[in-house]
């Protein structure tokens, strides 16, 4: 039951209008991003362009792009109370199940993309045209190393892929959270802004309080301060799963009290 569920579901939300959507997404905030630092910024090495093309724009709107993928389209099935209707047909669990895992498979394939699709493109294919200068290094020049740097040793690409796969798994946890607080909050505005104001929030009092090594920002997009050991990026997730879980068991636990 719940695998055709879910064949239903992903075939309901791949419209041709969301993956124009998602499309969009994937190409026009890095592409914005790269003609904005392609002719101001000093670049010696592929690899510095993709950590400025990926910054800025995206880590601000993080959050906002991990829930915008899907919680759109159940936020419109809320609304129109389109769930209640398909209690005859599928149990309550097997279709929330559903949706909680398709947000999770499409949020997570989308942000994946959006950084690893720059990564292939800036690293294997923008020296062939000739789009960025770069200024000719020497061995006496030492380029900052970042966090997610360590993985360079096995390779470029074994790089960008684990770092796409980890921005896509933070993506997927932030419109998790905010899967389940739409179905216990009851104004849907507040339940889809709570992941995004804890981000900043939480990027706010780890400055203040001399962190950063542990804000969201910088072990997401770990390009505003110099290498640090691979343990520190677990410091927020943990955090944010144990968020994750504790909104879970509410939920579980207050099934008849679900906005829907």
């Amino acid at each position: 039951m719940l695998h055709h569920q879910l064949m239903v579901e992903l075939k309901r939300a791949l419209t041709k209008k969301n993956i124009l959507f998602w499309l969009g997404l994937i190409v026009l905030l890095p592409t914005a991003r790269f003609y904005m630092v392609k002719d101001g910024y000093q670049f010696y090495k592929p690899i510095e362009v993709f950590h400025e093309t990926v910054s800025g724009i995206i880590p601000l709107l993080f959050p906002v792009i991990a829930i915008i993928i899907y919680l759109p389209s159940f936020l419109q099935e809320q609304r129109n109370k389109f769930i209640t209707y398909t209690r005859t047909r599928v149990p309550l669990h097997t279709y929330i199940i559903s949706k909680g895992l398709i947000n999770a498979l499409l949020t997570g394939l989308v942000i994946f993309l959006l950084i690893f699709l720059p990564f292939v493109f800036i690293v294997y294919f923008e020296q062939k045209l000739g789009i960025i200068h770069y200024n000719s290094s020497n061995e006496h020049m030492r380029i900052p190393a970042v966090t997610f740097s360590q993985f360079l040793s096995y390779g470029e690409f074994t790089y960008g892929l684990v770092y796409s796969l980890w921005v896509a798994l933070n993506g997927v946890v932030y419109s998790t959270i905010a899967f389940l607080l739409l179905l216990n909050v009851s104004n849907p505005f507040v339940a889809l802004s709570i992941p995004f104001l804890f981000y900043h929030l939480f990027n706010f009092v780890t400055g203040l309080l001399n962190f950063a090594v542990f804000s969201p920002l910088s072990t997401i997009f770990p390009f505003n301060i110099e290498q640090q050991p691979l343990w520190t990026v677990f410091v927020p997730f943990s955090l944010l799963l144990i968020i994750l879980t504790i909104v879970l068991v509410f939920s579980i636990r207050n099934e008849n009290e679900w906005m829907i």
